[in-house]
């Protein structure tokens, strides 16, 4: 069993970095383009714009396949923002950086080499950005409760109801009720009134 969950886990991790590596080679050929433009036209404050555009971007496509693979993370700019330099740094010490040591030993490779050399990067690659682009996303993990059931939009229960996990005794600021499900970070659900509770609600009601 453990073999088999291990092989799981190194498939979905290298589906991850191949699928963050498509969307981002799609998006790669565009933002060449806009990156040209803005340098053109805005020189040093073109070139840092661009560079934001893609680290935004970078996070973004983590976040769709994290979410689409292994959890749900949460949105917004400064969170692709960051999520997207951080894979970026971390691409650039573990990859990039140590292709550049053994350059001239690679450029010595005959066609057949640098094919056979190709393939192996781009596989072990995959698995490294699998890695490391859950391990980053899981720092902005969303909560399982608040995510399923919309809590920072208030969405209306769904089919099920979910067993009332309150250990300290919290009372819904709407109907007073106590059959919550309290997630850690403090975003809960109330199964008599059929909402979301956002985390922020607890602070401004007991201020």
């Amino acid at each position: 069993m453990e073999a088999k969950k291990w092989l799981r886990e190194a498939a979905k991790y290298l589906l991850h970095g191949t699928l963050f590596a498509i969307v981002t080679d799609v998006f790669a050929i565009f933002w060449a383009f806009i990156f040209l433009f803005l340098a053109i036209i805005g020189s040093l404050l073109g070139i840092i714009l661009g560079f934001v555009l893609l680290f935004v971007f970078w996070g973004f496509a983590n976040s769709l396949v994290t979410g689409l693979l292994w959890f749900p993370v949460r949105k917004g700019f400064r969170i692709y923002l960051a999520q997207g330099f951080l894979l970026g740094i971390a691409i650039v010490v573990i990859e990039l950086l140590p292709l550049l040591l053994f350059v001239s030993e690679l450029t010595a490779l005959d066609l057949t080499g640098r094919i056979l050399l190709q393939i192996v990067l781009f596989i072990l690659y995959a698995f490294i950005d699998g890695y490391l682009g859950k391990a980053i996303g899981g720092i902005w993990k969303e909560a399982r409760v608040r995510a399923a059931l919309g809590v920072s939009r208030l969405r209306p229960v769904p089919e099920f109801v979910p067993e009332t996990k309150n250990p300290d005794g919290l009372r819904c600021p709407r109907c007073n009720g106590v059959r919550l499900v309290v997630e850690t970070d403090r975003s809960a659900y109330c199964i008599d009134c059929r909402r979301g509770i956002h985390p922020s609600t607890w602070r401004a009601t007991t201020s």
